[in-house]
């Protein structure tokens, strides 16, 4: 089990729902928006890489998905993903994304992978292994969505101490330490009980990755790289597989 499956499967997959801070129908509502205004306005047969509780995958079945496969590896999130997904064509699989096609195999129409999946990865070898896997099993015309935070340059100094959410019972915050190659992320939990505080902690590693390398990749995979955006302090960036 990789350092990112053992921190959400100690500390994460319990608060990823929480952290939004808003109901889970706004967020779909959310990244429905966003898919529809990059492009995905017939997502057909799709895949979700790292689909957490389902934002994305949601999304997709709100706009016409034929079929969605979404894949994690926390027990908890495909278990609140498939609760979200009652009655829209969505199938959640436990298995690991760079590894996606023994789970749910191409082509697909549409491949998303956002969030901040990506630099969750092991190293840049399988995010590089993995983005050409999801160009290959893209449709002819397909179109590759991606998402991820850039820690190329991370903050410093005080700057390293974030704020998550902060409630009457619960306060999460996180800072972040440069390591070079990537940074180590330190999560802590504050939950208030009958009789005082109490802490929840842990860290994982994330990979620094540059979008001019994610766009090397890309290209060299034969995708042509479209529309590039911020959101939410997120790089998006889309691709599509030549018609012919």
């Amino acid at each position: 089990m990789s350092a990112q499956q053992q921190h959400y499967d100690a500390l994460l997959a319990e608060l990823y729902s929480w952290m939004a801070g808003r109901p889970f129908a706004e967020t779909v509502a959310e990244q429905e928006a966003l898919l529809r205004d990059l492009g995905v306005i017939a997502p057909g047969r799709c895949l979700d890489l790292g689909c957490g509780s389902g934002y994305q995958a949601l999304a997709l079945a709100r706009l016409g998905a034929s079929e969605v496969h979404a894949l994690d590896t926390s027990t908890r999130l495909l278990a609140e993903l498939e609760g979200y997904a009652a009655g829209h064509p969505v199938t959640g699989h436990l298995a690991d994304i760079t590894a996606f096609e023994t789970a749910a195999p191409g082509p697909f129409d549409t491949i998303v992978c956002m969030g901040d999946t990506l630099p969750h990865l092991a190293s840049t070898a399988d995010v590089e292994r993995m983005l050409r896997a999801a160009a290959a099993h893209l449709a002819l015309g397909g179109l590759l969505v991606l998402s991820w935070r850039d820690m190329v340059q991370p903050p410093q100094g005080l700057d390293r101490f974030i704020p998550v959410r902060m409630t009457d019972d619960r306060i999460m915050l996180c800072f972040v330490e440069d390591t070079d190659e990537g940074v180590m992320v330190h999560d802590l939990v504050f939950e208030k009980g009958a009789a005082n505080w109490t802490l929840a902690k842990s860290a994982y590693p994330k990979l620094k990755l540059p979008e001019g390398d994610v766009r090397r990749v890309l290209v060299d995979a034969g995708l042509v790289v479209g529309e590039r955006r911020s959101v939410r302090g997120m790089t998006v960036l889309t691709a599509h597989k030549p018609a012919s």
